[in-house]
């Protein structure tokens, strides 16, 4: 990506998603308004006001803000970002292309090195809208050690402490993408260890700002506990943490002691809890954060609450026991957030809400309707970007076509599933599973 293109360029968001993602990077920039991260902050919000309302003053104000004096006249992002949209707008007046900085010099190196920790800001906040990926993740890690190792010496602690969070923020992202699989476990090692270093910095420093040491732990007390899941070696980690290794719950904990009134350590904390069977705990912790005037990302409590809501009903229909009431939840969280934040995840679990709520009905003109509806919802998630890639969205569509008597439509849905497990190097094995049994009970095909 050139300079002059600086995420300029990029496909359009949803209305919904922008919205979204504008407030949560307001919410941010009023947390770092006395950090240098304001300035990769406002960086995105002018691209974002240019990419996606075509509001070519509105960009403007936000690059030239952060080039004013007393802020920082000399970043190079704002002053390509501002060139970029005055020459390609109409009747605009094109500003000077910065030129290259003179790396011989301390603020040369300064610039440039700040040059690519922004641009690993931009990179890593891409997770918000669901296209994160390995490579982007590899991209803004490799950003930030350019940026350490040219000018970590010459900035002040603050935004030393940014650089290395966001080292850590990518290499999490990497560990993510590749520790689900025995062939990628060489990257996952790396990528863990990477991660645990970069946070274990940031919540042992005593001038960390409360959230970003809390959020470290939790990143931490979450690498240690997929570590475990996924059989990944966990090889030289700071000695201090080896006592958290096999209570991952604990880093959780010691974040909520940090920051109690964060919504975010709440959420995590209640996934916690959730995953060790202590739902009414986890419900609660939900609950709470929902209601603090401070949260921000709710989207996150409602689409988590919802999975344990429909982890919950499926359980309590396998013992025969059946609660409608953790299916309505998690109907009401999904489709209240769905508003909010488009996630092709969240679109693809509401399919499955549907489902299952065609499942437990008796009337055959209700029950079509509920498969009719998670059929639509399907459709909404594959248009999501990066949706199409989802196995869950082709496992709850084979099934909903599989009780429509579609099977052929069903077995097709399901082969989908399989290569997307096989592409992203995941094998549940359901949508293999779904396969057989449509071709074992209906060999016939369609009626």
């Amino acid at each position: 990506m050139t300079r002059d293109h600086w995420l300029i360029q990029g496909l359009r968001l949803t209305d919904n998603t922008a919205d979204f993602k504008r407030g949560h990077l307001l919410a941010y920039l009023e947390e770092k308004k006395n950090k240098a991260e304001r300035h990769a902050i406002r960086n995105l919000l002018g691209v974002l006001a240019y990419r996606q309302q075509n509001d070519r003053q509105g960009a403007l104000n936000y690059f030239n803000h952060i080039l004013s004096p007393g802020e920082d006249p000399d970043n190079l992002n704002a002053m390509a970002n501002r060139h970029f949209v005055m020459s390609t707008s109409r009747g605009g007046i094109p500003a000077a292309a910065p030129d290259e900085p003179d790396l011989s010099s301390q603020e040369g190196k300064r610039a440039q090195a700040r040059r690519y920790a922004e641009q690993a800001f931009a990179l890593i906040d891409e997770k918000n809208n669901d296209s994160m990926d390995y490579e982007r993740s590899s991209r803004a890690l490799e950003l930030c050690n350019q940026a350490m190792e040219l000018a970590g010496h010459l900035v002040d602690l603050d935004e030393s402490n940014d650089w290395k969070y966001l080292a850590g923020e990518a290499s999490y992202e990497m560990l993510q993408k590749t520790m689900k699989t025995s062939e990628t476990h060489d990257e996952a090692y790396q990528a863990l260890e990477n991660a645990v270093w970069s946070f274990w910095i940031i919540a042992e420093n005593p001038s960390t700002d409360i959230n970003m040491k809390s959020s470290a732990w939790v990143r931490i007390g979450f690498i240690f506990r997929w570590a475990s899941k996924w059989d990944v070696r966990i090889g030289d980690v700071p000695e201090s943490l080896a006592e958290f290794i096999d209570d991952p719950e604990r880093c959780v904990r010691k974040a909520r002691e940090i920051a109690p009134d964060s919504p975010q350590v709440l959420n995590y904390l209640a996934r916690f809890r959730g995953k060790a069977g202590d739902v009414e705990e986890a419900l609660r912790l939900y609950k709470k954060s929902i209601l603090l005037p401070s949260t921000k990302e709710n989207f996150f409590a409602y689409s988590s609450r919802a999975e344990l809501c429909l982890e919950q009903h499926k359980r309590a229909v396998s013992a025969d026991t059946p609660d409608r009431r953790y299916l309505d939840q998690a109907k009401d969280d999904l489709e209240y957030i769905l508003t909010k934040h488009e996630s092709p995840l969240d679109y693809a679990m509401l399919a499955d809400v549907y489902l299952q709520m065609a499942k437990i009905t008796i009337d055959s003109v209700t029950r079509r309707e509920y498969l009719t509806k998670a059929l639509h919802i399907c459709t909404m998630s594959e248009n999501c970007k990066r949706g199409n890639k989802l196995d869950q969205l082709h496992n709850v569509r084979g099934r909903c076509l599989c009780l429509l008597g579609e099977h052929k439509e069903a077995r097709k849905s399901f082969e989908l599933g399989i290569r997307c497990e096989k592409k992203s190097g995941f094998m549940r094995g359901e949508c293999r599973r779904l396969l057989a049994d449509c071709e074992d009970h209906h060999r016939l095909g369609d009626d």
